[in-house]
């Protein structure tokens, strides 16, 4: 028996992939021109030469560089990716692509989920292939690290500013036009202020201040109605006095960029007579004496002073009052529902409280009309540390120290102790 192998001859299909380049110079000097040009023929003849790739075009941006965002032919690759329209992207090296990695990083990404490779010829790099998940990894660490060495090159700047007294920082407010540091007042704004601060110190209530002010169609810089709140802080900003607080705000995390309150963490600084003001320090301090009386006269019999005052050095939460064996004691609101895991802060007790904030108010004892007319808030920080906090922009650190157990057994503590021992004895 004889077999005899027919072969196939139908011929093979060859699946093509389409391949597009991308070019890039820094400059558009007729040299470096002349380099884009031999670049374009270059990727045109090397992706036309293959049988398995289909010319998706040269996409190209002259006299731009790297590291600016708005680049019109990378704009276009990237549109024609989403298209459909290309597989590969060939260029020459990753800084001909992008020289900032945060956004190389998050170009890659997106391209290598629509299975869309990217290949540098200097690198020898496929983003799809395993060398390409080295890469991304390499790339997120150097994106963070870069992240990381730009925001503190930028605090160092902002700080090194507020030392000086620098006012470059300070945002635009109703009343003043802030321009690089440069701050004028603005007259029809200026008026609104002095009028607001003078209704205030009548102890005309901010509602109506506000509703009359909405109805004469006077609205804040940004066009918004006024609101008791939006008053309330405006007549807390000491900046209408011609004084500046320098570092009210700061940014831990360089990494989601939010702001939280300065409560003592940094520095702040107080520059005086740093502008023209619109009001006067006795007007400012009549209006805050007002609002401190107002507060106290609203606060219910059961509510302590130190109630909203006091904010947890660790975590940032409220204290809570609480009972504990015939003594009052301030304790951290995330410690006492989570646990010391979640907060490991130390519990105050009142009286000791109460010593420190006499002593930061130069009283020889507690006042409590004082205390609220006064301080603003009191950081509790661990290392028996508390920061008072004033109205004014300033600060006072004091230290207390850790009651003995037989100091801080009251006589009803001592009673109790007495009849558990008597009942446990049987005398």
């Amino acid at each position: 028996m004889k077999i005899t192998k027919i072969p196939s001859r139908r011929p093979e299909t060859i699946i093509r992939k389409k391949v597009a380049a991308y070019a890039r110079v820094s400059t558009a000097s007729d040299a470096q021109l002349h380099s884009l040009g031999a670049q374009i023929d270059f990727y045109k003849k090397q992706i036309m030469s293959r049988p398995d790739w289909e010319f998706a075009g040269v996409f190209i941006d002259d006299g731009v560089t790297g590291t600016k965002s708005k680049r019109e032919g990378l704009d276009e690759l990237l549109t024609a990716c989403r298209d459909g329209k290309i597989d590969l992207i060939i260029t020459k090296s990753i800084s001909r692509f992008a020289r900032n990695t945060v956004n190389l990083l998050n170009i890659v990404r997106d391209l290598k989920e629509s299975k869309i490779a990217v290949y540098f010829e200097r690198e020898k790099i496929n983003t799809l292939n395993a060398e390409g998940e080295l890469l991304l990894t390499l790339l997120a660490s150097f994106a963070q690290e870069e992240s990381r060495s730009a925001s503190n090159n930028m605090k160092w700047s902002i700080r090194k500013g507020y030392a000086e007294g620098s006012l470059k920082q300070v945002r635009r407010c109703y009343g003043y036009l802030v321009e690089l540091g440069e701050v004028t007042i603005v007259p029809e704004e200026a008026k609104v202020v002095k009028e607001v601060f003078e209704r205030y110190e009548l102890g005309e209530l901010p509602s109506s201040i506000a509703k009359d002010l909405n109805r004469r169609k006077i609205y804040t810089f940004q066009g918004a109605k006024w609101s008791v709140n939006r008053l309330n802080v405006l007549t807390a900003n000491i900046f209408y006095t011609g004084n500046t607080l320098l570092q009210k705000l700061f940014v831990p995390n360089h990494l989601d960029k939010k702001q939280i309150k300065n409560r003592g963490e940094l520095p702040q600084y107080f520059i005086e007579n740093s502008h023209e003001p619109i009001i006067s320090m006795e007007l400012f301090e009549a209006v805050r004496e007002v609002k401190a009386k107002r507060t106290y006269k609203k606060r219910p019999d059961t509510k302590h002073a130190f109630s909203g005052k006091l904010i947890c050095g660790v975590c940032g939460a409220n204290l809570n009052r609480k009972y504990d064996r015939g003594n009052h004691k301030w304790q951290c609101r995330t410690y006492r529902k989570s646990g010391v895991a979640a907060c490991p802060s130390k519990q105050v007790p009142e009286n000791t409280l109460e010593v420190s904030a006499a002593e930061a108010l130069g009283l020889p004892s507690f006042d409590e009309m004082n205390f609220l007319e006064k301080i603003d808030e009191v950081i509790v920080h661990n290392g028996n540390k508390l920061i008072f906090r004033f109205k004014d922009g300033s600060k006072k650190d004091i230290y207390w120290e850790d009651r003995s157990r037989s100091e801080s057994w009251t006589k009803e503590m001592r009673a109790a102790a007495g009849r558990k021992t008597k009942e446990r004895y049987g005398n």
